[in-house]
């Protein structure tokens, strides 16, 4: 009786640690999220791009929601960019303004120009249209526009939007963009008050920066459990620089070495549910992060980019 007693109690235990062991894989098997992509989510939350209908000179003043102010652009600098006739009023502007790093990070602009990593006071698209036709700038004419920036950094220069043959390396020689003239006598950033004044040959996207010249380089990389981890957009946000860098396959290279840093992680799953990482370290050679990407909402990861 004693041994069928034993026998009862020995088979008891064996059936609670198989079921503990079989609870336990699942919950390992949970844990490893499968990731997917975050195209909706840029293409939801990027900067809205503004349209103003230009008809007189006495309406050619504009300001956008981000503080952009453009003025002194009668229909005489304008061109149809295919055939190079004039226009006639009115005429459509249309403006993007990426000042914050939250919305650089969301227009999935570049921060690099040549390969460099550029001190940024911001980006903006300025692009302008007859009816459907695409206009140019005529050449010798320039489009001015005022940037605000909390703390203007000397030196500055527009990087055009975008070195031929490519569609993110911005670039300081607009004759090396698909620029329509032998040369550039009008290009210019200045300092004005609180913010930059740009003197702006060719409509598209531009960066107001400059390249930085760091005295050592280092690389990074991360790590991130789960499945897909591809999917998961990690950003190195240069503190003192106004920028940041996307890493490529879990790897960020050729960074200034010693520099402040917040690295900014977000990534989806298959059920739209949100995750982040946000943390600061210092650039040094051969530094390693794990990315514990935290479960969050969208309203939530958004927030954190707006306090970048």
């Amino acid at each position: 009786m004693k041994t069928l007693k034993n026998i009862s109690l020995l088979m008891a235990v064996t059936g609670v640690l198989f079921t503990f062991s079989c609870s336990k894989e699942r919950t390992e098997k949970q844990v490893q999220t499968e990731y997917a992509s975050l195209d909706d989510f840029y293409n939801l939350n990027q900067p809205d791009e503004q349209t103003f209908i230009i008809d007189s000179t006495g309406n050619d003043t504009i300001v956008g929601h981000d503080g952009t102010r453009i003025w002194g652009i009668p229909k005489e600098i304008f061109m149809i960019k295919s055939t190079q006739q004039d226009i006639s009023y009115p005429y459509t502007l249309k403006l993007i303004e990426a000042y914050s790093i939250k919305n650089m990070i969301l227009s999935r602009l570049p921060g690099i120009a040549q390969g460099s990593l550029l001190h940024s006071g911001g980006e903006v698209k300025i692009t302008a249209f007859k009816n459907a036709d695409e206009l140019a700038i005529k050449n010798t004419f320039f489009l001015p526009f005022w940037s605000p920036a909390t703390s203007p950094v000397s030196g500055m220069e527009p990087f055009y939007g975008f070195t031929n043959g490519t569609t993110n390396d911005f670039n300081n020689d607009v004759l090396q963009t698909d620029y329509l003239f032998s040369s550039d006598n009008v290009s210019s950033v200045s300092i004005i008050g609180s913010g930059y004044l740009t003197h702006m040959a060719k409509l598209g996207w531009l960066n107001i920066g400059k390249k930085v010249t760091p005295s050592g380089q280092a690389n990074i990389t991360f790590t991130a459990s789960g499945t897909n981890t591809n999917y998961i957009d990690v950003f190195v946000v240069f503190n003192n620089l106004h920028n940041y860098v996307k890493a490529a396959n879990l790897a960020a290279n050729n960074l200034p070495n010693g520099e402040p840093i917040t690295v900014f992680a977000i990534a989806k799953d298959g059920s739209g549910t949100m995750y982040y990482f946000k943390d600061n370290f210092t650039v040094s050679n051969g530094l390693q992060v794990t990315l514990n990407m935290t479960a969050s909402t969208e309203a939530q990861v958004l927030s954190e980019l707006a306090g970048l």
